[in-house]
């Protein structure tokens, strides 16, 4: 019996009837839905509000197949009010990237507006593809901020968005809006059956043997430092949370570090070794940038060079060694373990992690992330004295006076980590106002606009081998209030020089207080009662 035994669709049966492309299939079915079940936009519309912020799609026709002399055929388009496609949809069962994704399919997203490309996969694939679309456009030198949903990014300077999702979820959002729509149900169901079958015999292609399976059930059961997570029985089973690792236990020794041993197919296909992983996260650097180069010498000393680094993490093959079936791994991840304990004790020191924490702030060029969470101390113990106090991560600003003022800091610099000196960067600055808020009681309140009352702006104008951002007194720093800044997303340093003078560190406290003052509150007096 083929793969579509167990299916009944008509869609699906003529999908393997007639071998068409199936993400043309399956994308044309999927506009066909969205344009003649009006209902099921509303669906698609609640899912991407979560993803991207500020994201909704008007009542313009979806089109598919929509040939383009750059990219070549793009699979789901969407075009805004104005005519520019807004929304990009680029599905992938089994295909691998194209050498354009996905950095020229952003460059054809409109400059001004939200935009998003989605790429559409197999939940299998979701861990797959999104590392590979990120270095991607770490390769380009392209930056990024990671949004609140995990696998979504916006663009720096821009409204655009890269994000990932897997089939499932898509069409798990427009199931609800169609429930008066029997028809548009009975279409759902089509494409619903069309996915699974693609997603099928894409796993089916990646699954481990029998044997593979038996080796880690067998050895998460067996022994006592081995919690098992997902093990029922011997069955194979794909785990959501796992993506394609399915069947996996965590190494519960002597650790609470992150150790976990499970089957990576996706490694298994790259190194044809062994399905079998341990993946350790714990001692990768605070700021993403790699392992420490002594543990893993230590590892690849040991264990040979076929160790996998992907970004926090580092995946350590067990390969099978003597023996007969799921035995012959028992051994290989007894010494995987022997040498986990030796490198663990070193790293329980306190001053070692704290020297590993703070490591990508001693830099005289930081990444973004570090070097907005630098300057955001500096300003807070500049204004300390005054009466401010920092907020927590949360907090939908920066700084709070004890007045209630509050105050949001935004950052920019010449001098980028990820590009090279010649590269210029334009100095632009973060004031989109947002959709609400958290409150101090943690609850959401949806009040759209900025909700911070002044703004400190500090820009690192020195680049090349002059620039050291540690140094406070290399900043400069302009104070805004809220109500003066224009009706816009981002402001450029232009802009600001006209609505503020430059001031270095020791000033700022006194410029702060002065704007302060101006928006209904006088800081300097709260300071002084």
């Amino acid at each position: 019996m083929n793969d579509i035994g167990t299916s009944k669709l008509l869609l699906t049966h003529l999908s393997w009837r007639f071998h068409p492309p199936m993400e043309v299939l399956a994308c044309t079915v999927l506009e066909y839905i969205l344009n003649h079940h009006p209902d099921s936009r509303e669906g698609l519309n609640d899912l991407l509000s979560r993803i991207v912020p500020g994201m909704r799609l008007s009542g313009m026709e979806f089109e598919t197949e929509i040939a383009d002399p750059e990219l070549g055929r793009l699979d789901v388009l969407q075009r805004g009010d104005d005519g520019e496609g807004r929304f990009v949809i680029e599905a992938k069962f089994d295909a691998s990237l194209m050498s354009t994704q996905p950095v020229s399919y952003l460059d054809q997203l409109p400059e001004a507006g939200v935009s998003a490309l989605m790429f559409l996969v197999p939940t299998l694939r979701v861990e797959e593809l999104w590392p590979l679309l990120l270095g991607r456009l770490d390769g380009e030198g392209i930056a990024y901020a990671q949004l609140e949903y995990p696998r979504c990014v916006r663009i720096d300077g821009t409204e655009k968005h890269l994000c990932i999702i897997d089939w499932t979820t898509l069409l798990d959002s427009m199931k609800e809006p169609l429930a008066g729509d029997e028809v548009g149900r009975a279409d759902l169901r089509q494409l619903r059956g069309l996915a699974r079958f693609a997603e099928a015999k894409e796993s089916k292609a990646r699954l481990p043997g029998e044997e593979m399976v038996n080796a880690v059930v067998k050895l998460g059961k067996a022994a006592g430092w081995l919690a098992t997570t997902t093990m029922r029985g011997g069955a194979y089973g794909i785990t959501r949370q796992g993506g394609d690792y399915g069947r996996y236990a965590r190494l519960d020794r002597l650790y609470k570090l992150g150790i976990w041993l499970g089957i990576n197919s996706r490694l298994h296909r790259k190194f044809a070794s062994t399905p079998l992983w341990v993946m350790c996260t714990d001692w990768a650097y605070a700021d993403g940038q790699g392992w420490n180069p002594g543990v893993k010498a230590i590892l690849e000393a040991r264990m040979g060079p076929e160790l996998h680094e992907a970004g926090k993490t580092l995946w350590v093959p067990v390969a099978p060694e003597g023996g007969r079936g799921p035995d012959r791994y028992a051994a290989a991840l007894e010494r995987i373990v022997g040498i986990l304990d030796e490198l663990a004790e070193p790293w329980q020191s306190d001053a070692i992690v704290l020297e590993e924490v703070s490591r990508p702030y001693k830099q005289r060029v930081m990444n973004n992330v570090h070097r907005s969470e630098h300057v955001e101390a500096v300003v807070g113990l500049a204004l300390k004295a005054s009466g401010w106090a920092r907020m927590t991560p949360w907090d939908s600003w920066d700084l709070e006076h004890k007045s209630g003022v509050r105050l949001e800091v935004k950052q920019s610099a010449a001098a980028q980590a990820w590009k090279s000196p010649e590269r210029q960067n334009p100095a632009r600055f973060d004031i989109a106002p947002r959709t609400g808020y958290w409150d101090k009681k943690g609850d959401w309140v949806s009040e759209p606009g900025r909700h911070a009352d002044l703004y400190v702006f500090a820009w690192h104008g020195a680049d090349g081998d002059t620039a050291d951002q540690r140094d406070p007194g290399s900043w400069e720093f302009y104070v805004v209030a809220e109500r003066d800044l224009p009706e816009q997303k981002s402001i450029g340093l232009t802009v600001l020089q006209e609505l503020a003078s430059p001031c270095g560190i020791d000033a700022l406290a006194a410029g702060v207080d002065a704007i302060a003052a101006r928006v209904g509150a006088a800081p300097e007096e709260e300071a002084r009662s």
